[in-house]
């Protein structure tokens, strides 16, 4: 028989494991409307490029956008439903370059979820009630 100790040492380890691992982050590229392609070669061949995380368990929802503006790729984050490039970008990857802001992107976004997860408070707009 295992001692509480142990059951909440193992609690506590299991809350300090991530909800997301990196391979899990897909972004969606549209290259035209109904149109999903693997990659892009041109920087303005796109319709739109997400990755929507949703956490139905913790009751988290967040949308991710990365787009070229301005000579430069950047993201932007939003609530699933209402992120939109009209909107101000979260952050510049300050790189021309598609496979350079695509490892960024998958950064960036593991960076985010773990903050939005440490912090819930800070993030409520990302937070549907169960």
């Amino acid at each position: 028989m295992k001692q509480l100790k142990t059951y909440i040492l193992e609690a506590d380890e299991d809350d300090k494991k991530p909800s997301l691992e990196r391979g899990d982050i897909k972004f969606t590229i549209w290259e035209e409307s109904g149109k999903k392609v693997n990659w892009i070669k041109n920087n303005n061949k796109y319709q739109k490029i997400e990755y929507k995380y949703e956490n139905k368990e913790k009751g988290i929802y967040i949308d991710f956008l990365l787009g070229f503006q301005d000579e430069e790729w950047k993201m932007w984050i939003g609530k699933i439903g209402s992120n939109s490039y009209d909107n101000d970008p979260w952050c510049s990857f300050e790189t021309n370059s598609f496979a350079e802001a695509i490892v960024a992107a998958l950064d960036k976004v593991e960076e985010f979820l773990k903050e939005v997860e440490d912090e819930p408070e800070n993030w409520v707009q990302f937070y549907k009630k169960i």
